[in-house]
């Protein structure tokens, strides 16, 4: 179920090579861990069996259907923010390389 929602933002928060991604809608957030590599980023994103439970463990039952849409829209943010030429999604996250 996808949400005509357009008020959201993706900010990183960086400790070393390591940090989070924060995705901020005006009633839900949601944080996953990344890995810098040498020349790309690595977000971990629970999978579609492991997306409901970390919902429900972040207080974000809303997002509970709305995984491939949020996970789209961290993806586009961070290749805007990174000027990054390519962005592939899989079960297990994004990577964003430059």
């Amino acid at each position: 179920m996808a949400t005509p929602l357009t008020n959201y933002t993706v900010e990183m928060e960086h400790t070393g090579l390591s940090g989070w991604v924060n995705y901020r809608e005006p009633m839900l957030t949601l944080r996953f861990s990344y890995e810098r590599m040498l020349t790309s980023i690595y977000i971990f994103v629970p999978g579609d069996g492991q997306w409901p439970a970390y919902c429900r463990s972040a207080g974000a039952r809303t997002a509970t259907p709305r995984r491939d849409e949020i996970i789209q829209r961290i993806a586009t943010e961070l290749r805007i923010q990174h000027a990054s030429s390519m962005v592939q999604i899989n079960e297990f996250g994004i990577e964003v390389m430059f």
